[in-house]
């Protein structure tokens, strides 16, 4: 069986595109025999290393090793059970139980994760994750349609303290762009500094001398970010004498609000799911910070142009030059890249994991 793609034009990322699941073959056979039901545990029929055994839904999976896997199987895992629990800190207890060989942290707050990982130090593991979190501008209106109340905003954020002191450590400073570390095309060294006499100073120039005058903004974000949140809402205080209000919702309202009634401000974070920068700065992806309505014939034309682009030295030149632009217009800033954090149990002695994924079971050794 042969899959023929045709393409419009040069497109360099399109092998990423194949790893994605949308991009996964579908057995077409079982599809129209069942419809619907041809992912119920009796139906399935996979391609990958082990096929589903078990699934309770919002609870747990069971998967086995499947022996006519045609690919590289390094590991010696013949079952995977998988704790489906949405609960972080009932996952936590679970894994300190013996319950979990592998716990991933992620979803806990900051400071429980930080607590979590020294807790177990000896069980820790890191790795860069290609997201960013970042605070968006709404670029269409007063008080933020001049990039210089922008880049004041901007120029008034220590990302090295929000990072240490209340992330605790478990990200990296956004010194460069929106595209994060770990993806090809990242331009390290490009944020606009720490600042906060420049900064005044811009505020200023447009008319609110330490920050009088300016009119109270809310900053919208989920529950997740209300310590970021919270943090630049006294920063911003402190340097520019403004006053922000913070406003947080559970993720679902978040993001219709969003749409519904897009915010001055929001904080948002978005994960690559393929290491390009397209994924990240595309005119019709990158949804989120494309929410703050900002428009730029200059932007649009280099994504555009690098997306078509035969040479891949040049393509990288573009996206960079657009990540430039976007840095210096400030209608985004970002101020951290992931991590991923793990506990792994001392009798896993091999679990690999990646910037673009965690989960190669069919690499584990226990």
């Amino acid at each position: 069986v042969t899959l023929v793609v045709e393409l419009e034009g040069p497109t360099g990322y399109f092998p990423h595109l194949l790893t994605l699941p949308g991009s996964y073959p579908v057995p077409r056979h079982v599809v129209e025999t069942h419809g619907e039901a041809w992912t119920e545990v009796e139906n399935i029929v996979t391609s990958g290393p082990f096929r589903l055994e078990a699934w309770q839904w919002g609870r747990s999976a069971a998967l086995v090793r499947t022996p006519t896997y045609h690919g590289r199987f390094t590991g010696n895992v013949q079952r995977v059970e998988v704790s489906l629990l949405v609960d972080p800190f009932a996952r936590l207890e679970l894994y300190e139980a013996d319950g979990l060989d592998i716990y991933h942290l992620c979803d806990l707050p900051p400071a429980e994760l930080d607590r979590a990982r020294h807790r177990h130090a000896g069980e820790y593991v890191s790795v860069p994750a290609l997201g960013t979190l970042y605070v968006g501008f709404d670029a269409s209106r007063p008080p933020f349609d001049d990039p210089r109340v922008r880049r004041a905003f901007v120029l008034a954020t220590d990302r090295e303290t929000l990072v240490d002191g209340v992330l605790r450590g478990t990200a990296f400073p956004a010194t460069g762009g929106l595209v994060p570390q770990g993806v090809l095309g990242h331009s390290a060294g490009i944020a606009l500094p720490y600042d906060p006499d420049r900064a005044r100073q811009l505020l200023a120039e447009v008319g609110y001398p330490g920050g009088r005058g300016f009119p109270i903004v809310t900053l919208l974000t989920d529950h997740s970010r209300r310590p970021h949140s919270e943090y630049l809402q006294a920063h911003w205080r402190e340097n520019l004498g403004v006053e922000i209000t913070v406003e947080t919702m559970d993720w679902g309202a978040f993001y219709d609000r969003l749409d519904s009634e897009p915010p001055l401000m929001f904080c948002l974070g978005y994960r690559a799911d393929y290491p390009y920068p397209d994924e990240v700065l595309g005119v019709y992806s990158g949804t989120g910070w494309r929410r703050t309505l900002w428009q730029n014939e200059t932007y649009d034309g280099l994504v555009e142009e690098a997306k078509r682009a035969s040479d891949q030295g040049r393509r990288m030149e573009m996206y960079q030059e657009a990540d430039r632009i976007l840095v210096e217009e400030a209608v985004i800033m970002p101020f951290a890249y992931g991590r991923c954090h793990a506990l792994v149990k001392p009798w896993v002695r091999w679990c690999p994991a990646s910037a673009t994924k965690f989960w190669f079971w069919k690499d584990v050794i226990i």
